[in-house]
């Protein structure tokens, strides 16, 4: 069993490799979390006003790839970034617009100037940080003082029930210090948490409106597609499983226990925020 534990910077080396490819396939842009990600962005308004929009947790450039057929004969400029040079790399080649640029870089450290942004998105990104704090105080710092904030996440209790099926199979093959770690790489949180976060930096009595809301749903599907999505979210704790075909069959084993009519369930639960100015 390989005991190395699992960090932000092995999270960051997986999505900057070959792996990156796992990331961008079909089955993760069209079901579950890229099925999610796809809704919250046609619903995002954009406005004359937004001229310079910046993607942050960008990954291989799914956001982008939707907003520049969207708004193609709109004069915007989009700025994608992520900490991973795997995921821009493939953006770069997906991605021909000449309104777009990728750039690496984090939530806590976004290598762009003060107040210079309209509209920031991020789709299931903001949980990975270190610090929801200093990513607030990063977003804030780059937004123009009129520019709005579209952000989905995951909530508190997303797949809770999904992942004690996963966690099982893990445990034969991680120890439970992986485990842990691998856990708390991700911040959950609630609602009401996250209200509390945001009033801290943004001036919510006087000058911001802020939305939050919580979009619960079951998610069915075959054995094949849950599979695909969590390789290709999960990657961090794939590479670190040395026999990795003896543990997806194993978990194959696992999910079928639970297979409905239906499918089988995920049980998402997001947060979807919209802060903009009174």
């Amino acid at each position: 069993m390989n005991k190395r534990i699992i960090n932000k910077q092995i999270v960051i080396e997986n999505y900057s490799s070959k792996n990156s490819i796992e990331y961008d396939n079909n089955t993760n842009k069209n079901f579950l979390y890229g099925e999610a990600t796809k809704k919250f962005i046609k619903n995002i308004k954009i406005t004359n006003k937004d001229n310079v929009i910046a993607d942050i947790g960008c990954g291989t450039g799914y956001v982008f790839e939707l907003l520049t057929k969207k708004y193609r004969k709109k004069n915007i400029k989009f700025y994608g970034i992520d900490p991973a040079k795997g995921m821009l790399k493939i953006a770069n080649k997906k991605i021909k617009d000449k309104r777009t640029k990728f750039i690496e870089g984090s939530f806590e450290k976004i290598n762009l100037r003060d107040n210079t942004i309209d509209k920031i998105i991020s789709t299931l990104a903001l949980h990975w940080v270190e610090s929801i704090d200093k990513a607030l105080k990063e977003i804030k710092r780059i937004n123009k003082p009129n520019g709005s904030i579209d952000i989905l996440m995951i909530e508190k209790n997303d797949g809770k029930e999904f992942k004690k099926m996963v966690f099982r199979v893990m445990k034969k093959y991680l120890s439970n210090k992986q485990i842990f770690y691998a856990a708390n790489l991700i911040k959950r949180i609630t609602k009401k948490d996250l209200v509390n976060k945001f009033s801290k930096y943004f001036d919510l009595k006087n000058n911001y409106k802020l939305s939050i809301k919580i979009k619960k749903k079951l998610i069915y599907g075959s054995c094949t597609q849950h599979i695909k999505w969590w390789k290709a979210r999960s990657l961090q704790i794939i590479s670190e499983i040395k026999n990795k075909k003896l543990f997806i069959d194993a978990l194959k084993k696992e999910l079928d226990k639970f297979k409905t009519k239906k499918g089988i369930p995920f049980d998402l639960s997001l947060l979807e925020i919209h802060l903009f100015k009174k």
